[in-house]
């Protein structure tokens, strides 16, 4: 039987508050030098949460992450029916897919290393709520395909950076030999949902006749999420919590504990001195927003995150194609659209629950040879460890494989095969693309300890600028070229970059490594 919401809240706050915050005795920390701090800490465990709050968080994130991935396959179905309605041609709201990923890409970035630096809790409250203002201007939105853009914008800015936060939240909360028991079922829950996304928004749209009860449905779903993360999810930045026995106030405690009536008295607020944590600077704050461009410009991370982008637009580059595909080669209508997207989203729910399991069993396989206990549930350095060869085991075979897949799709498709072969063919494809993504993120989480949130927001920018090039280029494309030919040029781009990019990480990934750790140290950065 699964614990109950309140039993896992109560047990949580337990577990975080220390003796005597309630009545204003002092922490146990409290009369310890910074550097006697430091020394119990690396004696601490790594989380204090209980099995149950992780249980919890990790179908909430993945619920939660939907504000980023339900948007867009949900949008999807309604592509030959925007255009009809707004007057324009399906180049135009392929546009506005573009839009939609641009803002994807370079948005998340700020409010992920926001979030790395002053807390998880406040900025998913305020992103939701940008995310529902966005989500009510497209419901209130009249034939005006400016305001379609601007408010697919607002979408994109609110949802966009939930799954770097949420990776995040990850990262605080288990070791590097368990994040796959979390992010598999994370991803699966958050993937499955949004299988439905086309679905729903093809069966909206058909038996309204219209799109705006799609948005409306988006809207209604940002508003449960609001409640979710106000209620429910604690704050877990280690920068903010340590790991999790660290007392927060403010934004930072959960409307539970508020309505409570738990208080948290001046001594027993955090400080600098008791966790040897040092509060930015203002100036220092606002340069570290960026962090996650230096980040891209790193070698041992560039060649991950490239690897992350051009895996990711397998997926995306499908998602644009196939209405298209669907309507005007087999004359599917708005429904039936939807229903073929099932079998490439339950793919990609697939990959990430296999992705999961691979991180973690492929983490125990390189740790026995180092003689790593992986049954250690303290913070242990990563530096002199070949992490690029734990996670990226076996991986070379899935790569070419879905290379012979997409070039065989659009072969399928430009000589009209039964609907069968393209439809199988998604499932596979999409299973692997978010296998080899999901497993190459994961990696990019790890060799950045300190700033999980913002690794990830690096790599989505990558991935979301190459989905944003993909789409807006797919049309031109293939009315030069055919299907064909495109999908045969496209599988082996991505394939060879992946292919090189792994094989790099591979190589001298723990070389970059080293020197980028070396080169911080020295800066004090």
């Amino acid at each position: 039987m699964r614990p109950s919401l309140g039993k896992i809240l109560t047990q949580t706050q337990s577990a975080r508050d220390e003796p005597g915050i309630e009545s204003g005795a002092s922490s146990p920390h409290s009369q310890q030098t910074p550097e006697e701090y430091a020394i119990d800490h690396e004696k601490e465990p790594y989380s204090v949460f209980s099995a149950g709050m992780r249980a919890y968080l990790t179908y909430t994130l993945g619920i939660i992450m939907i504000l980023s991935t339900l948007s867009a396959t949900i949008y999807f179905p309604l592509i030959p029916m925007l255009s009809t309605y707004f007057g324009v041609s399906t180049q135009a709201i392929n546009l506005t897919v573009t839009v939609y990923a641009i803002f994807q890409a370079l948005t998340p970035g700020c409010f992920a290393s926001i979030a790395d630096l002053y807390g998880r809790r406040p900025v998913l409250l305020a992103l939701v709520t940008v995310y529902a203002l966005g989500s009510l201007g497209l419901v209130l939105n009249k034939k005006s395909y400016p305001m379609l853009m601007a408010f697919r914008a607002m979408q994109s800015i609110g949802g966009s950076a939930m799954p770097p936060i949420s990776y995040g939240i990850v990262a605080d909360l288990v070791v590097v030999s368990e994040r796959g028991k979390m992010l598999g079922p994370m991803l699966a829950t958050c993937n499955g949902i949004s299988a439905l996304g086309p679905v729903i928004g093809g069966a909206i749209a058909l038996k309204t006749g219209g799109h705006k009860w799609v948005f409306l449905a988006l809207l209604i779903i940002a508003v449960l999420c609001f409640f979710a993360v106000g209620f429910a999810v604690p704050e877990t930045a280690r920068s903010i919590a340590g790991n999790g026995s660290t007392p927060v106030h403010g934004l930072r405690r959960t409307w539970v504990n508020v309505l409570r009536g738990r208080k948290l008295t001046q001594s027993s607020r955090p400080s600098a001195a008791k966790t040897g944590v040092q509060a930015p600077k203002a100036s220092q704050s606002l340069w570290r927003t960026f962090d996650w461009v230096r980040i891209i410009v790193c070698p041992d991370a560039a060649v991950i995150i490239l690897a992350i982008a051009s895996s990711y637009s397998i997926y995306y580059t499908y998602q644009v194609a196939i209405p298209v595909i669907f309507h005007d080669i087999y004359a599917y209508n708005e429904l039936q659209i939807g229903l073929v997207f099932l079998p490439g989203l339950a793919g990609m729910t697939i990959g990430g629950m296999l992705a999961g399991k691979l991180i973690d069993a492929n983490y125990a396989k390189e740790a026995r040879k180092h003689g790593i206990d992986i049954t250690e549930k303290t913070q242990i350095s990563m530096i002199d460890f070949p992490l690029e060869r734990a996670r990226y085991r076996m991986i070379l075979p899935f790569i070419c494989f879905e290379m012979a897949l997409v070039a065989g799709y659009g072969w399928a498709v430009q000589r009209h095969v039964h609907p069968a072969v393209p439809i199988v063919g998604q499932f596979f494809i999409c299973a692997i693309s978010t296998l080899l993504s999901h497993t190459a993120s994961a990696l990019l989480v790890d060799v950045f300890p300190d700033s999980p949130s913002t690794a990830y927001a690096s790599g989505q920018f990558a991935r979301c600028g190459f989905s944003a090039a993909s789409a807006a280029i797919i049309e031109p494309l293939v009315g030069a070229v055919g299907r064909g030919w495109y999908f045969t040029i496209f599988s082996l781009f991505t394939g060879l970059t992946c292919l090189l990019c792994v094989s790099a990480s591979r190589w001298k990934g723990i070389e970059w490594r080293r020197k980028r750790v070396a080169q911080n140290a020295k800066s004090t950065c």
